[in-house]
């Protein structure tokens, strides 16, 4: 039995907690090793090519070649460095490809690039922001707010299908990730499109070039096809790495840091885009108890009245059950049961 912790978030981490925890059921759990965190077993290779250092994965010839990669080259014995197109336009179906954008035009544009669900038991594709960066969220006067919102104006990446409120990402994300949830019995949904749209960079010279390198994982739920069972080492290797349903985050080691898409540390005046409200999922190992967060730093919105109870949060982070320690300088009393956290680590 697996357990699992879900919680809204936008910043980068909050005090400490313990966490309303959820049953699931895993059928792998009794082949897991506990010490070893999940991993994708395939082998990714690089290459050089002509047109600069291309990232592939390591397959056999001949399904390089039906799949519409490119050989290039050898890994190992038997098997061939695979790389897909991954420029503006493209389209794959690879188990793993990568989406890179740089050297843009400096007019207006848009990007687009598909990713094809490359068997009917793919449930999740996973995005890992090698590199992103577009320009940041600004402040923006919409017809719809009575007051002007952060939102990505200037660059922008759009995710379709989008069913857990993945949010319109811009700013910097190196290092983050996201799951697509994707359900094929729907009899509509065969992929999932990535759309970029760029700024003119000649009327808005300010700006930083945009550049991004996405790694695109599919992910397959156990499944039945044609009435019986076959034996899938796909499917058993991609389940400890897919995210409890309804959450775009997934953390699977026992420590390391969270924080809000477009975060840049480097950059003192920046807000999170507003109209957000998305789930993080952590996975609780067999010997652990609960989570303790630490901040390094937290800004939030909330009313400008003396108590900091769950009422008076506009924007906040919801975790259930969370406490406070006596090692914190928040200004609620240690031990204190709250839901909402919307502070700033100063006060």
């Amino acid at each position: 039995m697996l357990r699992l912790g879900l919680v809204f978030v936008c910043i980068q981490s909050a005090w400490c907690g313990i966490f309303d925890f959820t049953e699931v059921d895993d059928p792998f759990a009794s082949i897991w090793n506990v010490n070893k965190q999940p991993s994708l077993k395939l082998t990714e290779c690089r290459v050089q090519t002509e047109s600069g250092l291309k990232f592939g994965v390591c397959t056999p010839h001949t399904n390089c070649l039906l799949t519409g990669g490119k050989p290039n080259g050898f890994c190992g014995l038997f098997s061939t460095c695979c790389v897909f197109e991954n420029t503006c336009g493209k389209t794959s179906n690879t188990k793993v490809g990568y989406f890179e954008g740089s050297d843009v035009t400096v007019s207006e544009s848009t990007c687009s690039y598909t990713v094809k669900l490359k068997n009917p038991n793919i449930c999740q594709i996973r995005l890992d922001f090698v590199k992103f960066n577009l320009a940041p969220a600004t402040l923006t006067k919409t017809v719809s707010s009575t007051y002007p919102i952060y939102k990505c104006a200037d660059d922008v990446l759009k995710i379709h299908p989008n069913h857990y409120s993945i949010p319109d990402l811009c700013g910097n994300n190196d290092k983050q990730h996201v799951y697509i949830h994707v359900n094929q019995t729907d009899g509509v949904t065969k992929g999932v499109q990535l759309d970029v749209t760029l700024a003119s960079r000649m009327v808005k010279s300010q700006l930083q070039s945009p550049s991004w390198k996405i790694k695109i994982t599919q992910l397959e739920c156990p499944g039945r096809i044609q009435g019986f069972t076959l034996p899938n080492d796909e499917a058993a290797q991609d389940f400890p790495l897919l995210a409890p349903l309804g959450a775009i985050q997934y953390f699977t080691d026992i420590t390391g840091h969270i924080k809000s898409f477009g975060f840049d540390g480097s950059i003192l005046q920046q807000s999170y885009t507003y109209d957000q409200k998305y789930a993080i999922a952590f996975k609780r190992d067999i010997n652990i108890c609960g989570v303790k967060f630490t901040p390094e730093y937290i800004f939030l919105q909330r009313d400008m009245v003396e108590f900091y109870s769950d009422a008076n949060c506009k924007h906040y982070l919801f975790v259930p059950d969370l406490y406070f320690d006596n090692s914190t300088d928040s200004p609620y009393q240690a031990h204190d049961l709250v839901s909402k956290v919307c502070l700033t680590n100063n006060e």
